[in-house]
């Protein structure tokens, strides 16, 4: 018999359940009940959350189910497989149809029993309602800290810096929390909005701001990403009256007491989570100064989803050259295939960068998002979730930095 073996972890590391434990214990399971006569297929997700089936293997493993290539599903925990209970019972239907069984070894459930099939669904229901239970125990905690605008890790916006300041909880001991304070980078910021306002274009702004020597706050030099993290930002907007009818309009409450002090976003990792709150910091931008700049930027993203939907390639304008700081476009090649070539470098404005395999490049970043199945849904991710960097050996690859805030 074909065993399909599903691990996943949804922090990178050793400890713990790793994945590797999770597969020698499913392993010894199937040893020791069928033999050693039988092929055992690892399907291993590693940094993957469970609220969805969104996973790579995963999918994988189910496509394996459909064509008929396995004979068991076998998983060291049920929350392993998934914490929903639609999900859950989905797979479940298709295990079914397909007539490939399942066990969970920790549980003891196997759906060849109907015992065992009705204590998995169950056991789902309890897995799914301990995902929510955590969920909102993490946003009411951070609601609590909101209320008194502390910075809660990360880079600090562009233009602050985090400070740590003592204050006396209800036991009366004294503690410290981060909170944000101005540094000399506010005026690089101020020229940004300045510039934004005056060329109203994320990429003129870039280029303005470069052509002066402006930096971010890695030291490199502006993109129109990088635009648009400082103008989306309401870190330097004024808690006032206007910003609370914007975030009205948006569907948002600001948290807190209007105030003369600048705004904080937290939860950014959750979409329908966000979180708006009264800071203790100076901003740089009134409510209604800080309104528009949104409307500019609205109407520049809206023209900019023309490049999301045109062309195959998965990255096209969101790799960085590392020599020069321009976008790096997919342009296909005669012979088949495509590369991707610095703009500065097609343009002949003196960028020698050396051009990028677009099909291997694709491949390795395709690897840090969850594929939809979807291009124009993958190539969005791509652009809101990564900063990629081509130094004409290497992709650097990594999550923007604004996974709680930015």
């Amino acid at each position: 018999m074909v065993f399909g073996v599903y691990c996943r972890k949804s922090v990178l590391s050793d400890k713990g359940e790793s994945v590797e434990n999770q597969i020698n214990i499913c392993r010894s399971y199937i040893l020791s009940r069928f033999g050693e006569d039988n092929v055992i297929i690892p399907y291993e997700d590693e940094g993957y959350s469970g609220k969805n089936t969104a996973r790579p293997m995963f999918l994988k493993m189910r496509e394996a189910v459909k064509s008929g290539g396995l004979d068991y599903v076998v998983c060291y925990r049920l929350d392993r497989l998934s914490r929903s209970v639609s999900d859950f019972s989905s797979f479940v239907e298709t295990l079914n149809a397909c007539k490939t069984g399942f066990i969970c070894v920790k549980e003891e459930f196997d759906t060849s029993r109907p015992m065992g099939k009705a204590m998995m669904y169950i056991a789902s229901v309890f897995s799914q309602l301990e995902r929510e239970t955590i969920g909102e125990r993490v946003r009411d905690n951070m609601l609590m800290l909101a209320r008194d605008g502390r910075w809660l890790g990360g880079r600090p916006p562009l233009g602050y810096d985090s400070v740590r300041e003592p204050y006396r909880d209800g036991g009366g001991r004294i503690k410290t929390a981060a909170y944000l304070r101005q540094n000399g980078d506010i005026e690089t910021v101020q020229k940004i909005y300045e510039y934004f306002f005056k060329y109203k274009s994320r990429k003129k702004t870039a280029e303005a701001a470069n052509s002066i020597g402006l930096k971010t706050s890695g030291g490199r030099a502006f993109t129109s990403a990088a635009v648009r993290d400082i103008i989306a930002n309401p870190v330097y907007c004024r808690a006032d009256k206007d910003a609370e009818e914007y975030f009205k309009r948006s569907g948002k409450a600001i948290c807190g007491e209007l105030a003369d002090s600048g705004l904080i976003s937290y939860n950014k990792g959750s979409p329908d989570g966000i979180i708006i709150a009264v800071g203790r910091h100076k901003p740089l931008l009134s409510g209604a100064e800080w309104a528009k700049a949104q409307e500019i930027l609205n109407a520049c993203d809206s023209f900019a989803m023309r490049s999301l939907e045109r062309g195959s390639a998965l990255a096209s304008g969101t790799i960085i050259c590392s020599k020069c700081g321009g976008r790096m476009y997919a342009v296909k090649r005669s012979s088949g295939g495509f590369d991707y070539i610095c703009k500065n470098k097609r343009n002949k404005a003196g960028c020698g960068m050396k051009n990028l395999n677009g099909i291997k490049a694709d491949a390795e970043i395709s690897k840090h998002i969850i594929p939809s199945g979807d291009e124009y849904t993958d190539r969005l991710a791509v652009r809101n979730s990564l900063e990629i960097l081509w130094d004409g050996e290497r992709l650097e690859i990594r999550k923007k930095s604004d996974f709680m805030q930015k």
